[in-house]
């Protein structure tokens, strides 16, 4: 789902869902001997099945499909073999989890609605979505009210997977010029997007996101800080989080985020940025087929939004801001958001890249 732009009803809304979540998530460090996966002949569902601690009776959870991906990953079943069995040999694959799935003393099982989204170790550091958007707003409102940094907040959508909020500054302002010949520039935004992943979907990050005032083209830059989710070893059982030691470590994490948020946030990597584009922003690209053709194998652009991506970068003009903004265009017209962003941190590399390793065959 997402919340568009500077709409607060929507904002308040996923705050909403954000907050059920982190109230109704339950989380349980289970040895691996007593994980196993069971099929479900009447759903004709694949499922995990735990013992809840202190209970002894075992539940059942069915498995997203990020949470089939990690099964897949943590037990050494090629994913396109693990997609085939589950589709059509089920108590197959049962047989191949359950014996592999061992291989580890502990695992943290992280379940919500009744299904099992995440597989992880028993040492991830988990970092509340809910969270993230509570300490990024209010350090936004800091900015605003300590700093005189106004800061819109674009957007904020919440995959399967993960959190993204992007946000943007008036006060990050400035030109690309494409053209070194008429100099007529493009006027560009800077601010950031914060992503999170509570299933083990990759580190808290903080990047650097430009946009692109007149058409909303935006990129990501992956000079990011990152804070990564790893924690202390756990006891089997049922997390608690109001464990005060879980408190005060939370303390200096949300010290360290603002931290993250306050540097990015600037108009020193701002400005530092734009610098570093308008390099090569202008730089011709004399094989635009071969360009492209390397784009969408590096980045594994669809064979759909190939022949789109080669109309707009003639459009944008045969430039290496062309191909980024060609890139960062067609992103738009993205489905899966996870996609999305893959493809606006796509646009961001191709200006970092040397022009050699763009038309190299």
């Amino acid at each position: 789902m997402d919340y568009e732009t500077n709409d607060m009803d929507k904002l308040v809304l996923l705050a909403k869902k954000l907050k059920q979540q982190k109230e109704t998530k339950m989380d349980y460090v289970v040895s691996s001997e007593d994980i196993q996966s069971e099929y479900d002949v009447g759903e004709q569902k694949l499922k995990l099945s735990i013992p809840l601690p202190d209970t002894g009776v075992r539940r059942s959870f069915e498995l997203t499909d990020y949470a089939h991906d990690q099964v897949s990953a943590k037990t050494g079943i090629p994913k396109s073999y693990y997609q085939r069995l589950k589709e059509q040999y089920p108590e197959l694959l049962v047989t191949n989890i359950n014996e592999l799935i061992r291989e580890k003393d502990k695992r943290l099982v992280r379940t919500l609605e009744g299904k099992a989204r995440a597989l992880l170790s028993d040492r991830y550091r988990i970092i509340d979505n809910y969270d993230v958007l509570f300490n990024a707003m209010d350090r936004f409102d800091h900015l605003n009210t300590e700093k005189g940094m106004k800061i819109d907040i674009m957007r904020a959508d919440l995959t399967e997977k993960k959190l993204y909020i992007k946000a943007l500054s008036p006060t990050l302002k400035d030109e690309i010029f494409p053209n070194e010949a008429t100099r007529v520039g493009e006027a560009v935004n800077g601010g950031i997007i914060i992503s999170n992943s509570e299933v083990g979907a990759g580190a808290y990050k903080v990047m650097p996101f430009m946009n692109v005032i007149a058409c909303t083209n935006g990129m990501i830059s992956e000079k990011v800080f990152s804070r990564v989710h790893l924690g202390k070893t756990r006891g089997v059982g049922v997390i608690d989080w109001s464990d005060l030691t879980l408190q005060l470590e939370d303390e200096a994490l949300w010290s360290k985020i603002k931290d993250m948020i306050d540097q990015t946030f600037s108009v020193e990597v701002f400005r530092k940025w734009v610098d570093q584009i308008n390099k090569v922003a202008s730089t011709e690209i004399e094989r635009p087929i071969v360009a492209i053709n390397n784009v969408v194998k590096e980045y594994e652009i669809s064979k759909d939004k190939a022949e789109m991506l080669l109309h707009q970068f003639s459009k944008e003009g045969h430039t290496q801001w062309g191909l980024a903004q060609a890139v960062t265009r067609i992103a738009q017209e993205e489905t899966n958001y996870d996609k999305r962003i893959e493809m606006e941190k796509a646009g961001a590399k191709i200006l970092e890249k040397k022009l050699v390793e763009l038309v190299s065959s």
